[in-house]
């Protein structure tokens, strides 16, 4: 089963990493870019779900979201089990308002601790959204230490 859901979509992809915060209502603004480049717009719908090993949320585009389904349906029966369970059971259908923004559901705010200040993160066939202090605590400086970087280019 291949990771990269992006090669699976329209040839959609968004990319880059955007500042934002969630806002009292538990609103989070998707980027211009990521908007464009979707075609995004005031009632267009989203799927959201937990991220399986970090503490931050994906987001995906029907598109994205229908291929990543496919990649579960050919996985082994056991595994494509556990992951409608956890992935597909968890998601919410979100949709953008007129100002761009989607409805962060409070259980997963709750899980990626998202309050305050947050990234977006382009992910080819999805987006991330992450909790800046989740990101720094997880994804430092030191984060990288065990792996053998030497072959790129970084």
């Amino acid at each position: 089963m291949s990771n990269d859901v992006s090669k699976h979509t329209t040839g959609v992809a968004v990319e880059g990493q955007h500042e934002h915060t969630v806002d009292g209502k538990g609103r989070v603004s998707i980027p211009s870019e990521f908007r464009l480049a979707l075609g995004l717009e005031d009632g267009s719908e989203l799927i959201i779900t937990r991220h399986l090993n970090e503490r931050c949320l994906l987001v995906y585009w029907p598109e994205a979201w229908d291929a990543l389904k496919e990649q579960i349906a050919q996985a082994p029966p056991r595994l494509g089990s556990a992951l409608r369970r956890v992935v597909c059971g968890a998601a919410r259908r979100v949709r953008v308002d007129r100002l761009g923004r989607i409805q962060v559901p409070q259980t997963f705010r709750n899980y990626a601790e998202l309050e305050g200040k947050c990234f977006l993160m382009g992910q080819g066939g999805l987006i991330e959204i992450w909790s800046m202090s989740v990101w720094d605590l997880t994804h430092g400086p030191d984060a990288y230490g065990d792996y053998d970087l030497s072959t790129f280019n970084l």
